[in-house]
This record gives structure tokens, sequence and C-alpha cells, in this order.
């Protein structure tokens, strides 16, 4: 299938089968009378991420946890006469011995355990320390027969994750280009979703300011302020023939044909641009006819940039789980998805 890109992932490298060609990336099977190499994407109004809810959870985590500290060291100033200094070493002891399952409601809300299958995926595919420990923990109370296999995938991310920390790119591979700030918190740029979970993982770039930029990459073609204009900047946007109405739709098109950007990468971006109407975006560097980023920043600086992998990196991995967590749930695929896993184009 020479200059034929899978329209599910961007990859050209296909096999053949009995009824048509297969995408080895995905599994998307294309029919022998399928004659069609128009690229679509679904122009799909995901939901914000709900940290809100996360928020709240968190806070009440926070406030749970004071609640006990405060009253512990009410009762220990109203006996401070009966305190030895073996008291440290008992309580910690205490808490050593102290049931895995106590230790566990201690520190998630149980609705976030009940699913480890769910959380060891998360934590592969994002590589973020807090998603493998809170992995470990739902696999330890909810694992049942699959803990073993559920610990050794999970060993297998930590030890990834460790390779990717002490490799992290501090310098950009050229001096044009961005790198993700190495002081965040370290992540793969990703997208999950799956029975209602909706999880997205992007690079972030606010070390840079609008000085640094204009130092890589020159004065803009245009500087915008106003915050209607922007939005609309910032946006998925098709027209007639899924033809791209403004320079981001174009880009995570163009990059997303090319197989420059799996498909976890092009929905976490989508995912994000769609959820700019939240942001507080102070202004926008248009580099459209230079053909470089665009760039969104909030109070002087970046919160957001164009993915073009030319100027800009971030950490990435190679695709896992290509069908599980993916063709389980046919609300995130176009409608021909089949009953046997794949895609079927007619």
């Amino acid at each position: 299938m020479d200059n034929f890109n899978c329209k599910y992932c961007g990859s050209n490298q296909f096999k053949k089968t009995k009824i048509g060609q297969e995408c080895l990336y995905c599994h998307a099977v294309y029919e022998n009378d399928n004659g069609s190499n128009e690229l679509f994407i679904t122009n799909h109004k995901s939901q914000k991420i709900n940290k809100i809810f996360l928020f709240i959870v968190g806070l009440i985590i926070f406030i749970s946890i004071t609640a006990f500290v405060f009253s512990n060291l009410t009762d220990f100033n109203s006996h401070k006469n009966k305190v030895t200094s073996s008291s440290t070493s008992s309580y910690k002891n205490t808490t050593s011995n102290s049931s895995s399952t106590d230790i566990i409601k201690n520190n998630y809300d149980d609705n976030l355990l009940k699913n480890p299958d769910h959380s060891v995926k998360v934590a592969e595919l994002s590589l973020v320390q807090s998603e493998i420990d809170l992995a470990r923990a739902s696999v330890k109370k909810y694992g049942g027969d699959d803990t073993k296999k559920f610990e050794k995938l999970l060993d297998e991310a930590q030890k990834e994750h460790d390779e990717q920390i002490k490799n992290r790119v501090v310098t950009p591979p050229k001096p044009d280009m961005i790198i993700d700030n190495p002081d965040s918190e370290f992540s793969i740029t990703t997208y999950y979703r799956e029975g209602g979970s909706l999880l997205a993982y992007n690079g972030d770039y606010n070390q840079y300011t609008s000085q640094d930029i204009i130092n890589l990459w020159g004065q803009p073609d245009e500087i915008i302020t106003d915050s209607n204009k922007i939005e609309k900047s910032l946006s998925i946007d098709f027209g007639e023939n899924k033809h791209p109405n403004n320079y981001e739709t174009k880009v995570l098109q163009e990059q997303w044909k090319g197989g420059k950007i799996t498909w976890r990468e092009l929905r976490s971006f989508i995912l994000q641009v769609n959820d700019s109407a939240y942001g507080t975006y102070s202004k926008e560097f248009v580099y459209e006819s230079q053909g470089k980023p665009n760039v969104y920043f909030e109070n002087d600086n970046v919160s957001y940039v164009t993915p073009i992998l030319r100027y800009v990196y971030f950490p990435r991995l190679p695709e896992k789980y290509p069908k599980e967590g993916l063709g389980k749930y046919p609300d995130d695929f176009p409608s021909n998805y089949g009953m046997d896993g794949y895609y079927h184009e007619k």
C-alpha cells in the first residue's frame, strides 16, 4: 500500500490478509475493495478531565489527615507527662505492623483502587510515579489471581520510569528546539480512555518565557492578545470535506498522517486543544507563515505550543496496548468498529 497511511494511527506499514491489508500498528483492516486514502480525524469534543473532582477528593483526604493529626496532637499534649522516649518507636512499629488494607485506606480513596487492570495500564502508558504507586496499591488490594502478573508489569514500568528519568533530556537536541521542562513531573505524552475514565498527559514548557521564544524562533508574524481570537485559533476546526480551518488542526492532521505522532499522542493533543476554553491565555505568538509552532502564554510563560516535532521535544514511548484499552469501547472509535476487535473500511 504505497503512499497510503492508516486513518487511525498514521502508520504506513501493512501486511496482507485474506480480506485485505492490516495495519501493523493498530490492526485496522482495509478490505480489498477499499480504494480510499483520505485521512479522517474525528472532531471529538472530549470532556475536560475532571480536575475539580480530583481536587475535591484530594481536599477531603487532606482534611481527614489533618483532623487525624490534630486529634493525635491534642491527645499527646493532654498526656505529656506520660510520654516517654519510646513512644515514637512504638508508634512507628505499630504503623509498620498495621495491615496493608489500613495503610491503603489512609492513602487512597477506595474507588481509585477497585480496577487494578485500569491502574496498571495507566501506569505503563504514562510512567508517572504517582500512577505507578497507585497501581501497586490497587494490585495489592484487588489484584486477586492476577497479582503476580500485574506486579511484573509494574516492575517493568518502574524500571522504564527510572531509566527515562536517568536519561531525561535536559538540553534541546537542536539549538532551535524546546524541550519538556526537566523540573516538571515526568510523564509520557499519552492518552487513555476506557469505561468512562479519561486521562491525558502532555509536555510542560512553562520554563520558557516570551523572550526565550523570540530568541529561539525570531519575531512572530503576529502577536494576539484578544482572548476570543486566541480561543478560536487554539481549537480543532474542520470545514467541508474535513479540510482544516486553522493552523492547529492542519498541523495535527499532517503530523498524524505522516506517522510522526501516534494515535494516543494525537488524542492527547486534541484533548488539550479542546480544553483551551478553560485556559487563561494572555497572548499568542503566531509563526504560521514561517512553518514554526504557534505559542500560547499564561503570565508570559509558555502554556501550550503547536506540536511540530521539528521544533518540539517531549517524552515518548512506542505504543503499548494497540487494541486493549482502545478496542473495548466503541464510543472511542468510528461507527464501523467491528465485533471482532478490528476496524473495517468498506
